[in-house]
């Protein structure tokens, strides 16, 4: 009987460790297959080949050929620009020979590619259109985080503060210099960082010469062109919003706690041979002088423990009026400063929009709120915004109509990007320090040898009512007029114009090994204004229904002026936010700073299409600019 058991049991454990075979096999499937065109029959290079619900894909190779891992009852979507998109069950068998049908209706799409529009199949350049579908799926506070990961061959590296801006590389980094790409906001150079995506119709991003270069020299690093939503049909209001929060990393910075501290710090000791030469054990303030470091109960007064007379309440004192005597006790389990200072934040966004519009006119009206709390303690980006777009038709052959941008936003910056900021102090601040001190007062090592570090959670509390303010109107207004049938003349002037404010107050600090002995006060404000007038004439004709001719030609003029002036002084009588001006403060050692810059360029444009049958495609483009940067001999 006993034996009849085993040999069941060792049927049931084969028939398990079979299932568990068959398992791991076809979840490790390789499945492969070759993607063509149907109207040429030719290998379809670069197709997207993405197993549906999951972000595991490939591409395929130079003669249309793919594999990826899958299993039984995934779907393969297949897909590329310019063609339908095929969905293909993964069943039994391991090879497949996939077809692609054109999609006319995406090959005829019209989109600006600089000055003018183009149908997608008539580009020579390298563009890659954005889907702003997809781009609004991403929440964030500007288009150019959304852009991340939507483009081949562009890189976009941003600090995670709400409202910073973004380091946008396409192509990589191609000079020593300034290696941003030129961003058109509706044929006007702008930014991309504060426009509302909810106002966004489409994003075409140049990424070559032969896209980029009707921009001349300024379009060097590529381009960026982004077209504003126009009305059209019945009147429509619609809103559109979502409120999220956002959770930092869940387990933090990787770093050691009090004890293993004590304990390295011991070691790296023996190890530079700093010991006693009698007890030949290391000698700390802190971790006293055995043969292994023992936590003290305080880390102010140095190394103290419970019962000790210098851990006297009423010797405390941080007024800066005499010494600061601070009492701190260790917090031996070890302070987490990253979740001291990066917590769950809320963000949301709001945009109400009514557009409309008939034969002879239309209209597009939105306003718009964006509220981003940042996970980082007292950051977070405020922006308040309203567009209004509208054409008129005066008979059929002229139009006339405007683009405008308005937004206020409310974004303090932190000020030190690097070492010595907020964040790297909450993995160089030693965990054996606490937040505060037994007096509700913020703790830190001053006097402790414990590193330099200074405490985060206080540095970030102290900057919650430092301010930055920002005003922009952007836009442009335009006519166009057709004559003689092929003829399309068009003049468009508009530009920017930005006012910004900001400060920021420093506190005396009475709790780190290194503080500062004075408040101080900085505060700046600037102006600048740039200004695009450009006029063009475009002709555009078919011969023989075969020929297909567009020549464009403009003459381009922008100028750019801005102001700044800022100062700073120290020892303000108060640390109160409403007496927070240069006036309070001490003449003594005060700074002042103001500056001021203006450039212009002047441009020839000139660009040339041609189409034969729809099928071989030439361009060629030319551009003159003539800048102020130089001098006039060589401009």
């Amino acid at each position: 009987m006993l034996y009849v058991l085993l040999y069941q049991k060792r049927k049931v454990c084969l028939l398990i460790f079979c299932i568990l075979t068959s398992i791991i096999v076809n979840a490790q499937a390789q499945v492969s297959g070759s993607v063509t065109a149907s109207d040429d029959r030719q290998p379809v290079i670069g197709a997207s080949v993405l197993i549906k619900g999951t972000n595991t894909g490939t591409v395929s190779d130079a003669s249309g050929r793919f594999s990826i891992n899958a299993k039984q009852g995934d779907v393969l979507v297949i897909s590329f620009l310019g063609y339908l998109p095929r969905e293909i069950a993964i069943g039994t068998q391991t090879n497949y020979a996939i077809t692609l049908q054109p999609s006319s209706s995406n090959l005829n799409e019209v989109v600006v590619t600089g000055y003018s529009s183009q149908r997608k199949k008539d580009i020579t350049g390298s563009v890659s259109v954005v889907s702003v579908k997809d781009l609004k799926d991403v929440p964030a506070g500007s288009p150019e985080q959304m852009l991340q990961g939507r483009a081949a061959g562009l890189n976009i590296i941003t600090s995670g503060q709400p409202g910073s801006g973004s380091n946008i590389r396409i192509r990589g980094i191609t000079s020593f210099g300034n290696t941003d790409p030129l961003v058109i906001v509706d044929g006007v150079q702008a930014s991309l960082t504060n426009i509302n995506a909810n106002d966004i119709e489409s994003i075409q991003v140049l990424k070559d010469a032969g896209a980029a270069s009707i921009y001349g020299v300024r379009g060097a690093n590529g381009v960026i062109v982004v077209t504003t939503k126009k009305g059209s049909g019945k009147t429509k209001i619609t809103y559109d919003s979502y409120f999220g929060t956002q959770r930092p990393l869940k387990n933090g910075f990787p770093l050691l706690n009090p004890q293993e501290m004590a304990d390295l710090t011991w070691l790296a000791y023996r190890n530079s041979g700093q010991v006693n030469e009698i007890t030949k054990n290391p000698e700390h303030p802190q971790y006293g002088n055995g043969a292994k470091p023992v936590l003290p109960d305080y880390i102010l007064p140095t190394g103290a423990k419970e019962g000790d007379p210098t851990v006297n309440l009423s010797l405390y004192n941080i007024d800066f009026t005499k010494p600061s005597y601070q009492i701190v006790k260790a917090n031996k389990q070890g302070t987490d400063w990253f979740h001291e200072i990066f917590k769950p934040a809320a963000i949301q966004s709001h945009t109400l929009t009514a557009s409309g519009g008939t034969d002879n006119s239309s209209y597009l009206f939105s306003g718009g709120y964006f509220n981003q709390q940042g996970t980082l303690i007292n950051t977070y980006l405020k922006r308040y915004s309203a567009r209004i777009n509208t054409q008129f038709n005066i008979k059929d052959k002229i139009r006339i109509g405007e683009n405008l941008f308005v937004f206020n936003r409310d974004n303090p910056q932190i000020g030190n990007q690097g070492e010595g900021n907020e964040i790297s102090n909450s993995y160089r601040t030693q965990p054996i320090v606490p937040v505060y001190d037994i007096n509700g007062n913020f703790g830190g090592g001053a006097g402790a040898r414990l590193g330099q570090g200074s405490n985060p959670v206080a540095s970030r509390t102290r900057a919650k009512d430092n301010k930055g303010n920002q005003w922009d109107v952007q836009g442009n207004v335009f006519a166009e007029v057709d004559f003689l049938k092929r003829f399309t003349v068009r003049t468009s002037f508009g530009g920017i114009l930005n006012l910004g404010y900001n400060y920021n107050f420093g506190f005396r600090t009475y709790e780190n090994a290194e503080n500062v002995g004075q408040n101080s006060y900085n505060e700046n404000s600037t102006y600048n204004r740039n200004w695009t007038w450009t006029n063009s004439l475009t002709y555009s004709e078919v011969f023989a229904e075969k020929h297909n001719v567009k020549i464009f030609a403009a003459t381009e003029a922008i100028e750019g002026y801005g102001r700044g002036v800022g100062g700073n002084r120290v020892n303000l009588f108060s640390n109160d936010p409403n007496f927070r001006n240069l006036s309070n403060g001490s003449p003594t050692g005060q700074g002042n700073y103001s500056y001021a810059y203006q450039n212009s360029l002047f441009s020839l444009i000139g660009r040339l299409d041609y189409s034969f049958n729809e099928k071989y495609l030439f361009s060629a483009t030319v551009r003159r600019d003539g800048s102020s940067v130089f001098t006039p001999e060589r401009r």
